[in-house]
This record gives structure tokens, sequence and C-alpha cells, in this order.
């Protein structure tokens, strides 16, 4: 009985360090952003391998204002290492508010297995004002595709006329919120949208991380808010394959 306790609790510290292991977050992303007067815009983009292992092929993009700059991809980071990307490959700010920077980084482990980190921001031009629109994103998984359930509500007594876009990583794709989308919400309104995304083609089945970008205008200012999500494409026994294990132990034990 002893060994068998034995090999089982082996089995579950495998299976504890993988799970671990998969939701692992090894890059440390951090961001500098620089606003002049005028509203050019200079970001600093610092990563920093905080893990054990060598990662390859870091690609970040960056999500700034209506748009996505590419930086240049880093080669292989080795474990403690830290590397700072310029870029200022954007548009004027124009408007008095806040302006949200995502940055979706996707790199390759020393298995050769591609995963993605996200890494949010923001910084304010000339006032601090923030957003009445605020929300949640649920996702229901079926195969191959999951189906967001993105809930947007005003909390304000007057209506606005909301601009939203779904930032997605390399291997998703939605037919839904490609690009901008305006819709109307009216004061203490909710409103629901549902967004189908699939897995590309040869897409690993693994956790991605997933982002909405909610923005309005008033007068001269700039009002944005900002959701995250992430969509679980791992497989029923990958999630819950920790289960089994302790339920063997507490059994033998």
């Amino acid at each position: 009985i002893k060994k068998a306790v034995c090999s089982f609790a082996v089995i579950f510290i495998f299976l504890f360090v993988s799970l671990a292991v998969a939701r692992e977050q090894p890059i440390v992303l951090s961001t500098n952003t620089l606003v002049t007067e005028d509203g050019k815009v200079r970001i600093h983009l610092t990563l920093n391998n905080s893990g054990q292992r060598t990662l390859y092929e870091i690609q970040p993009m960056i999500h700034f204002h209506h748009t996505a700059a590419m930086v240049s991809q880093i080669v292989q980071l080795e474990p403690g290492q830290k590397i700072m990307l310029e870029n200022n490959d954007h548009p004027l700010v124009l408007r008095s508010g806040r302006y949200p920077l995502v940055i979706m980084s996707q790199y390759k482990n020393s298995r050769m297995e591609s995963h993605v980190q996200i890494h949010t921001d923001s910084f304010y031009f000339r006032e601090k004002v923030e957003s009445v629109i605020d929300g949640k994103i649920s996702t229901t998984l079926n195969g191959d595709e999951s189906l967001l359930e993105i809930m947007l509500k005003n909390n304000s007594a007057s209506f606005k006329n909301i601009r939203l876009m779904l930032l997605l990583p390399p291997g998703l794709i939605a037919n839904e919120l490609k690009q901008m989308m305006g819709l109307t919400i009216h004061g203490g309104q909710e409103k629901n949208i549902k967004v189908a995304v699939k897995r590309k083609e040869g897409s690993p089945a693994v956790i991605y991380p997933i982002h909405l970008l909610i923005e309005y205008g008033e007068m001269l200012n700039h009002y944005t808010g900002d959701i995250s999500g992430e969509i679980d494409f791992r497989s029923i026994q990958e999630r819950t394959a920790i289960i089994p294990a302790l339920g063997a132990i507490g059994f033998l034990a």
C-alpha cells in the first residue's frame, strides 16, 4: 500500500508541476510611456525572462489607439536576461484622457511550443478622465470554437456612442469585431454581444489571452475602458487531470 501511495504521490506531483508549467508566465513585461505636449508617443517595452529555461522567437505586438505595431523579434532570451525595445510608430494623441496599451507577446518554450502572454497598461494625456462603460467576458467552449459572451453596461444617465475592438493573439480568428465596431448604449442600459472565436489550423490547444477595447469621445475628451479574458482550448482531461490524482491519494491514505 505504501508503494502504491508513493506511486500516486509521484503522479500527483508530476501532474501538479505540469499544470503549473502550463500556466506559468515566464516573461515579465513592463512598459514606460513618454508623451509630449503635442501628443507624440514613445513606448519603451522591457522583456525579462524570469523563468529557468531559454525562450525563443519572442515577437511582441503593441496595440495602441487603433493601430498595431510589430517590434523587432528577439531570437532568444536566456534565463534572467532583460531586453528593452523602443517604439514610436503610433499616431498622435489629440484628446485629453486615458489611452490603454495592450502588448501581446508570442514566444516558444524549450520544447518549441508556442505560447502568448498579454500585458496591459495605460497612460493619461493632459487630464484624468474615466469611462462610465464597464463589462465582462464569459466563454463557452465547443471543440475548436469558443463563444464569447460580452456584457457591457452604461453606468451613466446619458447615452454613449461607443466603439469596440477585440484583440486576439496569433492563432485565433473571429468574424465579428475584427475591426472597430460602433454602437449606442443608452443611460443605465446593458447590451450583450456574442462573438465566435476559432483556433486557426495548426494552432495549439492551449490557453489564449483576449482583450476588448472600449472607447468613446465627448467634447475634447477621450474615454476608454478595457476588459481582459482568456479562452482555454485544452481538453477536459488536461484541465481536470489533477482531480483523479488527488482522489486516489485521499482514498489510499
